[in-house]
């Protein structure tokens, strides 16, 4: 399944359905102030597409905020998970 998304980041996004019931979606962004991107986040069952496409913009907009993509994807392994560690995003 492909969607395209349009709006400020001009979404493309498809979905692959996890043995474990989840949705592996894998996104593209063209973002117009700095490269495309792409990313994954993984979807629990039954959630709905409007909610991942709001993860993945609330994503967008902290990268479009800061200069350096990096410390974003970084993971802590003493730290408090976030809904964030569900996502991993990279310059395309």
């Amino acid at each position: 399944m492909e969607f395209n998304i349009g709006g400020e980041y001009d979404l493309k996004i498809s979905s692959k359905k996890l043995k474990s019931g989840k949705c592996q979606v894998k996104f593209h962004a063209h973002m117009r102030e700095k490269k495309k991107m792409y990313g994954y986040i993984l979807a629990d069952k039954g959630e709905t597409l409007t909610n991942v496409v709001e993860k993945i913009v609330t994503r967008l907009d902290k990268v479009n905020s800061r200069d350096n993509l990096h410390h974003i994807n970084l993971f802590s392994l003493g730290g408090v998970k976030s809904q964030a560690s569900n996502m991993v995003m990279f310059e395309a």
